[in-house]
């Protein structure tokens, strides 16, 4: 496992979410109401929502993992806790680009428990694939925040092709298999200020963390990627825009349409 997902998970299981965290805006619970519910697996298993578009055409599908925030089994906070899970499902993305959008939602656990996580949401895609003729396998994508952007690496690490395209806000990993994250194009966001999971580890007594926030992975990597972007937000600059946590930057995610412009145009030669 990542061992990065790990320090996140202890962070939201001894600390409450901070009181300037983000709320979701007015409507998002009509967004969510557009999914449908289903459980995969038993004892408890892991609970899901699954958007189908209205259409017959060939069409993405975008894998969403959320944040330790939204840990649970309700099957609801990983969408009715933020904008960013139901963005794509909007009417007006939707009538330029149609997709399906599966949202997982993990519960608290070890280590081990998040591993077989990770796992069980590449089964669950996988089975939606197979059962759906409608899902174009050349262009599947998928994105996280926080703890799901962690996990979000960790499959990129295990399962290098099956995507398309990959964007990870306010995510982090390990060094281990980062030469991988190379071959999949990536996009990297996250506030310089962010304190719940910078945005940089490196020290000038640490100069080679075992830890990567979004800065070091992109300064990593970049050399060996054919196709990475990293957008990162000067200090002070959430709280001035949007006077919430910096650590929430899915919010200027969820709003900018031309990192989903630029996820939805990769298409690979063949499904993966």
């Amino acid at each position: 496992m990542d061992v990065f997902s790990c320090s996140i998970i202890l962070y939201f299981t001894i600390m409450k979410v901070p009181e300037d965290w983000d709320l979701p805006s007015e409507g998002n619970d009509k967004l969510c109401a557009r999914f449908s519910r289903a459980v995969y697996g038993t004892n408890p298993g892991m609970p899901y929502r699954l958007y189908t578009p209205k259409t017959n055409d060939r069409v993405p599908l975008v894998v969403y993992i959320h944040g330790a925030d939204a840990y649970g089994l309700d099957n609801e906070s990983q969408l009715s806790m933020h904008d960013i899970g139901t963005v794509l499902t909007k009417d007006s993305w939707q009538a330029k680009h149609p997709c399906f959008v599966l949202a997982p939602q993990c519960g608290q656990g070890s280590a081990s428990f998040h591993e077989q996580a990770t796992e069980t949401i590449c089964r669950i895609a996988s089975i939606i694939v197979g059962s759906n003729p409608h899902i174009d396998t050349r262009r599947l994508y998928i994105y996280g925040y926080s703890a799901g952007a962690a996990k979000t690496f960790v499959i990129l690490k295990k399962h290098p092709g099956l995507f398309a395209a990959a964007f990870a806000i306010c995510g982090a990993t390990d060094r281990l298999g980062i030469e991988k994250l190379a071959d999949v194009p990536l996009y990297l966001m996250h506030a310089q200020d962010d304190t719940i999971v910078r945005a940089s580890y490196k020290t000038p007594h640490d100069p080679d963390p075992v830890f990567l926030g979004s800065s070091d992975l992109y300064e990593e990597i970049r050399d060996s990627s054919s196709d990475i972007t990293y957008k990162s937000f000067p200090v002070g600059y959430m709280k001035e825009h949007y006077g919430i946590n910096p650590h929430c930057t899915w919010v200027p995610a969820s709003e900018d349409e031309e990192i989903w412009e630029w996820m939805f145009k990769h298409v690979q030669e063949s499904g993966g």
